[in-house]
């Protein structure tokens, strides 16, 4: 029959799917760089944990680096056997018994390296002290080819050498140098210290110490390889961190445990735990998606953000000479590192230690090698 409006019905016409509306372009950014933005952000939450042991060791606060320890590593303890009991993690609460010596002597070196690293931040500005820690690479490096022949290459060698030449320009000894202004005031703040270049040399010194802790660390860490949870590897340094803390502010004379002073003081002290969590939680979300060379350079822009600390709460900056040193040993790590990362890895499922990201593809190379642990 015809249709008595005599209209006619308009054609079909063919169905045309609708694409789906491009990401913008920073969603785009997030997609196609979440590893390393993750791992930006770890260290956004590391250095902000530095700024806070500074700041609790200074001027009327004079808390004891072992106080500053007891809290962090109380809080790590606390949040990491939540976690592994949480996620069923194998051999949980001690550990695969072939490794335990081996993470009891990790913890002993982890705890002597941040003992002094957090000492050494009340004499020296952040960005300083956050540099010395890049040192520990290229010495665990040397370390594993004496004690564990693994290769120590040419190119390390000159790394190493170089960033030595960038510790001795940080230190600038006024016999070589002569006298020179160790900060700059920026007037952003007061340096409420008053350090004399007699307390900055020794805070040096107990850096370099630190280093050969870290790196004694590292040495145990490769050791164990992939044989231990990594948070098995932590939750044995907050143990001792936590015990050997507590029993120094004890047994100590003259340094015991000093009263917050008020709300925002243990607020800090409950930040420093909660901090250092989630720098271990960003780290390892951001290795497993990226592990490539790209990923390992980011962890370099810590020292930007001490730099940064150190200009917005104390309102100094290191010297010329500082400057010039760091950049040496930033510049001569960071090639040593790009030497062991120059391809892409794949994605993981394990739990990355806070300490390790820095010692390059032979990491947990050694867990084939059992006659070690024995």
């Amino acid at each position: 029959m015809s249709d008595p409006s005599g209209d006619l019905p308009p054609p079909q016409a063919d169905a045309v799917p609708l694409s789906p509306p491009k990401p913008s372009v920073w969603r785009s950014v997030w997609q196609n760089n979440k590893g390393m933005l993750l791992i930006l952000l770890s260290e956004v939450a590391g250095s902000s944990m530095d700024a806070i042991v500074r700041f609790l060791q200074q001027g009327g606060h004079g808390m004891h680096p072992f106080q500053v320890i007891f809290a962090r590593m109380g809080m790590t303890f606390v949040l990491s056997n939540i976690y592994m009991w949480w996620t069923k993690v194998p051999d949980f609460p001690l550990g695969n018994p072939a490794v335990r010596g081996w993470l009891i002597l990790r913890s002993l070196f982890g705890f002597f390296g941040l003992f002094c690293l957090y000492y050494s931040v009340h004499y020296l500005p952040l960005a300083e002290a956050t540099v010395f820690r890049f040192l520990a690479p290229i010495v665990t490096a040397w370390a594993c080819s004496v004690f564990l022949t693994e290769k120590f290459t040419r190119q390390e060698m000159l790394a190493g050498l170089a960033a030595f030449l960038g510790v001795v320009i940080i230190a600038h000894p006024a016999g070589i140098f002569g006298k020179v202004e160790d900060n700059i005031d920026t007037g952003k703040g007061d340096d409420v210290d008053n350090v004399t270049s007699a307390q900055r040399l020794f805070a040096i010194a107990i850096s370099i110490l630190g280093v050969v802790g870290s790196s004694g660390a590292y040495t145990t860490i490769r050791v164990i390889g992939n044989r231990a949870h990594a948070l098995m590897s932590v939750n044995y340094f907050a143990i001792l961190g936590t015990v050997g803390s507590a029993a120094a502010l004890l047994v100590i004379p003259g340094i015991g445990f000093t009263m917050p002073h008020g709300p925002r003081e243990w607020t800090l002290l409950l930040l420093l735990g909660v901090l250092g969590f989630i720098l271990q939680f960003l780290l390892t979300a951001g290795l497993q998606l990226d592990r490539s060379s790209k990923a390992t350079s980011i962890m370099y822009a810590q020292v930007l953000f001490a730099l940064a600390f150190d200009w917005g709460i104390w309102g100094v900056l290191p010297s010329r000479w500082s400057l010039f040193g760091g950049a040496i040993v930033i510049v001569s790590t960071l090639w040593s590192a790009l030497q062991k990362n120059t391809t892409a890895a794949t994605p993981t499922k394990t739990i990355t230690d806070e300490e390790s990201p820095l010692l390059g593809e032979n990491n947990g190379a050694l867990d084939r090698r059992a006659s070690i642990s024995a």
